[in-house]
């Protein structure tokens, strides 16, 4: 799951124990 506003392709980082947007990297 990525959050929606981020566009196919962005690299992120997410908390997977919550699924929280963390940044983009």
């Amino acid at each position: 799951q990525v959050p929606f506003f981020l566009n196919t392709g962005d690299v992120i980082r997410v908390d997977t124990r919550t699924g929280e947007y963390l940044e983009r990297v």
